[in-house]
């Protein structure tokens, strides 16, 4: 019994040590993800929006950021996302932000799709656009200095990953998000085409 009463102590003791540092791995993570995320947002912001007083359509700027080449920034007020949108379709570049994973150039006739991580919580990226509802805004700014706004029509929960309808090329200007859900085994996929 006395045996038994000693395993019992030393797994609540570990446990109690495995929590205590998941919970602090899970902070620092965090806290990384979103440094790291504010970083490449400000050189995108200093190199693209604010030197730019009228878009150049024909120049393209280049702006990298940790060996990553940034595309673009996504913007979504009603839900707080605001994150820099990567040319490399990587799993280590979406530790910085979202990721151009199909389609033509941002803000280019035709669609183009954009990925990101799916953390919850306060941590940067997808998490939020679970919230949100047809009719809301997505602003994409790209490395021309343009800066074109979306507007939501579609919002799918608990797709297939092996489904890939949402990879279509339109005659119009299109914008589709994908992120993970349900650990995962299913998507988020939210459409949306140009305000007029």
């Amino acid at each position: 019994m006395k045996k038994f009463i000693n395993i019992l102590i030393f797994l609540l003791i570990f446990t109690l040590y495995f929590v205590t540092f998941m919970m602090i791995y899970d902070n620092f993570r965090e806290r990384k993800l979103n440094n790291q995320e504010k970083n490449a947002l400000e050189l995108f912001e200093n190199k693209i929006e604010k030197k730019q007083v009228e878009p150049e359509p024909e120049k393209t700027y280049t702006v990298n950021y940790n060996g990553y080449t940034i595309l673009g920034r996504i913007e979504i007020p009603r839900v707080g996302v605001n994150t820099v949108i990567l040319k490399e379709h990587t799993y280590a570049a979406m530790s910085i932000g979202s990721i151009k994973t199909y389609g033509v150039d941002l803000n280019e006739k035709g669609g183009f799709v954009i990925s990101a991580h799916n953390y919850r919580g306060s941590s940067p990226f997808f998490y939020p656009i679970r919230r949100l509802n047809n009719g809301d805004l997505i602003y994409i700014s790209d490395n021309k200095g343009r800066k074109m706004a979306y507007t939501v029509y579609s919002v799918s929960r608990y797709v297939s990953p092996e489904d890939t309808s949402h990879l279509v090329h339109t005659e119009d200007y299109h914008v589709t998000l994908v992120t993970c859900e349900s650990g995962g085994k299913s998507r988020i996929v939210v459409r949306a085409h140009i305000v007029e």
